[in-house]
């Protein structure tokens, strides 16, 4: 069988050579109902562009590069939504387009640093989707510098105004503590992400407002920040456990670390619901599996990754930054009354 050509579509779909072209080439110039006909005739018969010449054509690669930290090969500790959960949504959202998700694992920061300044000087993508945003994230000035199209998935609190998806932590934090409080708690542990991510800070400066409103002294002594693995939260209940008027509530940033906080009552002796109680915040629901099943203020990932993906595509179009930013709140869900039956 002969390789199915533009001019094989043509007469497959009645229309003319030029107008099948264009519309493969995603042109502005064909509607988008006679772009559908095109492509279902192309899967049909199983055409496939070319896309070496589309770029040399229109100087654009059709990639979008998403920066995302993976495991690296020695790491055996669960830290929650794993970056391919992310990438999934993110591939469902560009679907319908013309471009498709390259995956840039790193396994740091720096390296994460040093990708995005390869990627923008060589134009190896389109467009750059990047997470685990610092306050002042040079990463950010980069591609503002060079006036290239991104997301990032958290936000900053010092670069100027850009494109991004991410939870309401402030809400989140500053609901979850007034609930708590309301319950009869005044000892509120955090249970953080490491200091220098964005979203730590935001966690960290609503808490810290939320005891505030609620009349309850802040501790620094009840703040924990590291890694977000079961045995941070285990470790981090294992200390301030120790302490002379222990919490009696802990608030983690994830599920991972909220099941180490079990295994730390555990080792403990301390009764989820009689001697303290356990929040969790994350995209994952795993926590309704736990024994007891726990209070978890919920985001399914699939949202801020559509989100993404929606967001990139636009920013590549050339939409403002400023019209591409949302902040999504988590649905709570109540496993637990939480307060003390002593």
């Amino acid at each position: 069988m002969q390789r199915p050509t533009i001019k094989t579509i043509a007469q497959e779909t009645g229309l003319s050579i030029a107008t099948v072209s264009k519309a493969l080439n995603d042109s502005p110039q064909v509607r988008p109902e006679t772009r559908a006909v095109v492509v279902a005739a192309a899967e049909r018969i199983g055409y496939q562009l070319n896309m070496h010449g589309v770029q040399l054509r229109t100087g654009k690669t059709y990639q979008v590069a998403a920066i995302m930290t993976a495991p690296g090969p020695k790491q055996n500790e669960w830290e929650g939504v794993e970056y391919a959960q992310l990438l999934s949504g993110i591939s469902w959202a560009l679907e319908d387009s013309p471009y498709r998700v390259s995956l840039y694992a790193v396994r740091s920061f720096e390296e994460s640093l040093a990708t995005i300044r390869q990627i923008v000087s060589l134009k190896k993508a389109d467009g750059i989707i990047v997470s685990g945003t610092r306050a002042d994230d040079p990463r950010v000035r980069i591609m503002q510098e060079a006036d290239f199209p991104f997301v990032t998935y958290g936000t900053t609190i010092h670069n100027a105004p850009h494109a991004f998806v991410d939870a309401d932590n402030e809400q989140m934090i500053r609901l979850c503590v007034a609930r708590l409080a309301e319950r009869g708690h005044r000892r509120i542990a955090l249970v953080n992400p490491i200091a220098e991510l964005s979203y730590a800070i935001t966690r960290l400066d609503a808490y810290r407002r939320a005891l505030e409103t609620a009349g309850l002294a802040y501790d620094p002594a009840l703040i924990a920040h590291g890694h977000l693995t079961p045995a941070f939260g285990r470790e981090s209940v294992l200390a301030m456990s120790e302490r002379p008027d222990p919490p009696t509530a802990y608030i983690c940033a994830n599920e991972a670390s909220a099941l180490g906080a079990f295994s730390g009552f555990h080792a403990r002796g301390i009764v989820h619901g009689r001697d303290a109680v356990i929040n969790a915040t994350d995209d994952l629901n795993v926590s309704q599996y736990f024994a007891p099943p726990i209070t978890t203020y919920f985001l399914p990932i699939h949202e801020p990754s559509a989100l993404l993906g929606s967001f990139i595509l636009r920013r590549m179009e050339g939409e403002p930054p400023e019209a591409l930013q949302a902040l999504i709140m988590p649905k709570l869900i109540e496993r637990s009354d939480d307060r003390l039956a002593r």
